[in-house]
């Protein structure tokens, strides 16, 4: 099957858009289980402990399954929306919040592209990256105070391989354009896109072992985020490009085993995605991909898988699953 471009993904969306405002029939299926137990870990939104998982503290929140789906699924949650209708067609959990890490990078990126364009050059001030010195934990790219980096090479770098200096300085910068503070727009562009079960509160996607507690979001919102990256052509050049390279050379390699050479199946292409991990979060990924057979497109996001492995068997089952049927 010939390629499809970026651009033709995106006319592909917008068509479906307005074949979906005539009217199409829903096809979802949403299997509910009981949530997995994660004890000791902060319920984002409230500060209390998780109990019976994230966004519940009762057993009986979520009922049992009235029969065994036709795939495996061991994460938290997941959810597969139809990325031109915004319809879900095969989800579990998917409006239970939990820590959704890198993910959060995607949102990040639209809201600084509101604002900065790829062509200009940012300039990182003094004071900017302190918090890398005070926390030594987060993968940085070695962006050094005063001096000036091209835009596009900064949101390749925080989508690619998600450095969380490229994050900050997408964040700063937007505040000194627009003279706004960034997590208060980042907030009011994930309300925009219809994320009303989440909260961010930093722009690289900290939770708990980081002390952020407020850095949440829900399969579906996730899933709503990743159809919004799928029409803008900047975010996904970044986020399908196995082999990046910046504009002085350095190549930056996307290590996510669902955007390697010739992912996806006989049913499915994968277009891009953005991976995120943190202890409390698991193994996260927002991806998108195309149905081979009808060219639909799919926003899929699984959170809190137990490893990359795991996750990427699983979700191509559920992929399949939606494609084959």
């Amino acid at each position: 099957m010939k390629k499809l471009t970026v651009k033709t993904v995106i006319i592909l969306v917008t068509a479906a858009m307005l074949l979906a405002a005539a009217g199409c029939k829903s096809r979802s299926t949403v299997y509910e289980r009981k949530n997995p137990i994660y004890v000791g870990s902060p319920e984002p939104g409230t500060g209390k402990p998780w109990e019976y998982g994230p966004g519940s503290n009762s057993p009986n929140a979520t009922p049992e399954p009235t029969e065994e789906p036709p795939y495996a699924f061991t994460g938290y949650a997941f959810c597969v929306m139809n990325a031109a209708t915004g319809e879900i067609v095969l989800a579990e959990n998917e409006n239970q919040r939990n820590y959704v890490a890198s993910i959060t990078k995607i949102l990040t990126v639209l809201t600084a592209l509101d604002y900065l364009s790829v062509d200009e050059n940012v300039t990182c001030e003094s004071g900017w990256l302190d918090f890398f010195k005070r926390d030594g934990s987060i993968e940085c790219y070695g962006i050094r105070e005063g001096r000036s980096y091209n835009v596009g090479d900064v949101v390749d770098m925080a989508l690619v391989r998600s450095f969380g200096d490229a994050a900050v300085i997408l964040g700063k910068s937007t505040e000194r354009r627009s003279g706004r503070d960034f997590l208060e727009l980042m907030n009011g562009k994930a309300a925009e896109l219809g994320m009303l079960d989440s909260h961010f509160d930093n722009v690289i996607g900290l939770d708990i072992g980081n002390q952020f507690t407020e850095n949440y979001s829900t399969a579906a919102d996730a899933a709503r985020l990743m159809s919004a990256a799928i029409t803008n052509e900047i975010v996904m050049k970044a986020c399908c490009g196995r082999d990046v390279k910046l504009t002085n050379g350095t190549v930056l390699t996307n290590t996510s085993p669902f955007l390697s050479k010739g992912a996806g199946s006989e049913l499915y292409t994968v277009i891009g995605g953005k991976t995120g991990s943190t202890k409390a979060s698991g193994t996260n990924l927002a991806v998108a991909v195309r149905d081979n057979q009808t060219s639909d497109v799919y926003a899929a996001v699984y959170l809190h898988a137990k490893g990359v492995t795991v996750l990427s068997a699983e979700l191509n089952e559920i992929l399949e699953y939606v494609c084959g049927g």
